[in-house]
């Protein structure tokens, strides 16, 4: 484990040991910046000397892998789970904006089509960035505790025809199922002979055909043909009704064609790195180091050069990116409650508190003190915890929430 330190200007020095940053902490050298990791900030100069250190990051659509390898050593790895709900939370602000304007108050225009926003160039989904901007993120981070000297990435490449057909090949891409069709909604009637496709006993089909999601757009879902199913309008609303389901199997194409986007939108952005290939990382980390797969030993493994073997580390920092704050401020059907947003005994949601029971985040309030306690690997350690005794809050709530483990599990230290 090491103690991460920056000079009195806030540049990032060589990392020292826990002993040496002790002795400097006791003789008023230095003092402590940040706890998780730990940081520490010389008060007086220093010689300043750097020596090579190798960042390396595994992209991915739903997990990161980073990690910073340097005098054989793994100084530092994190694994970094990305948001998933940020398309959710902007139909829900839609919905809350519409809303607004169909109450009993003046008329209120739609402005959608004047959005800024929505003209700018180069625009993707704000899903897609809120992912790209995790990458980035991360290496923000990393280069503020680090001097590091470069950085390697893996890129993966996805074929997405082949996940869905592994025996294509040559002219063979050209004739897809969609070609002659003007759509994907024409293919999908065409594919199931403008028929519904759910055969009930003693229901009177309608002859008015819908396109039917099998996996929702707000649960992740795509407009992928596979995610798409013909079912009359009686079926289709008795569905959305709960009077009967469908077995679904999930699209395989959804995270790889996010990681085409992200990929694209790395090399714009993040310019001066190594790309590395999958396959690379794959040989080092089974052949040359036998560390088993997780996404921060990929990282490792991005890090080292040919043939290079490094002392593997049971420090791990596991991170969770959330939202900046949570603003639904009532429930119910005439929002009749009202949800306390800000403090309650001194605490927000995702605040990192020491208690008896362990050590976690506020998952959930109550106006009693109970609340319920999870680890940043979403794992409930109480559901009923009374905060206003033997408690101790370690740090205030952030963007980025990150908890010290050993092993890699879900043991917190």
């Amino acid at each position: 484990m090491f103690v991460f330190v920056l000079n009195k200007n806030g540049k990032a020095l060589m990392p020292c040991k826990p002993q040496k940053a002790r002795v400097l902490l006791k003789r008023d050298d230095a003092k402590v910046v940040k706890r998780t990791p730990f940081i520490i900030k010389l008060i007086g100069g220093c010689s300043g000397y750097k020596q090579n250190l190798i960042a390396g990051m595994d992209t991915g659509s739903k997990y990161i892998g980073c990690a910073v390898v340097g005098l054989g050593k793994v100084i530092y790895q994190a694994n970094i789970a990305i948001r998933q709900n940020v398309s959710k939370k902007m139909q829900q602000r839609t919905m809350y904006r519409r809303n607004r304007r169909s109450r009993k108050c003046r008329y209120r225009p739609a402005r959608w089509a004047n959005r800024a926003s929505m003209r700018k160039k180069g625009r993707i989904a704000p899903s897609i960035k809120s992912k790209v901007d995790s990458h980035l993120r991360e290496r923000d981070f990393v280069e503020s505790i680090l001097p590091i000297t470069r950085w390697k990435v893996e890129l993966a490449n996805f074929d997405i025809h082949k996940v869905s057909n592994p025996f294509v090949s040559g002219t063979e891409y050209q004739n897809g199922d969609l070609k002659g069709y003007n759509n994907v909604k024409a293919y999908v009637l065409s594919r199931d002979g403008y028929k519904c496709q759910f055969d009930r006993k003693g229901i009177k089909h309608s002859q008015k055909l819908h396109v039917h999601h099998l996996f929702f757009r707000s649960n992740g879902g795509t407009d992928v043909p596979s995610n798409l199913l013909t079912l009359c309008e009686t079926c289709h609303n008795d569905l959305h009704a709960g009077k009967f389901e469908l077995s679904t199997k999930r699209s395989k194409t959804k995270h790889a064609t996010e990681m085409g986007v992200v990929k694209s939108q790395l090399e714009k952005q993040w310019l001066g790195f190594e790309a590395i290939f999958g396959y690379e990382t794959k040989f080092k980390r089974e052949t040359l180091l036998k560390l088993p797969k997780t996404h921060h030993f990929d990282a490792v493994a991005v890090c080292c050069e040919d043939g290079e073997w490094v002392e593997p580390s049971n420090t791990v920092y596991f991170k969770r990116h959330v939202a900046t704050g949570d603003y639904q401020q009532t429930k119910g059907i005439r929002s009749e409650k009202r949800i306390p947003t800000g403090k309650l005994f001194g605490l927000r949601k995702y605040d990192l508190i020491q208690t008896d029971k362990g050590i976690g985040f506020v998952k959930g309030k109550r106006s009693s003190g109970y609340f319920a306690i999870d680890n940043i690997l979403g794992e409930t350690i109480t559901t009923s915890l009374n905060v206003k005794k033997n408690m101790v809050r370690l740090s205030a709530r952030t963007t980025t929430l990150t908890q010290l483990m050993e092993g890699g599990d879900s043991s917190c230290t």
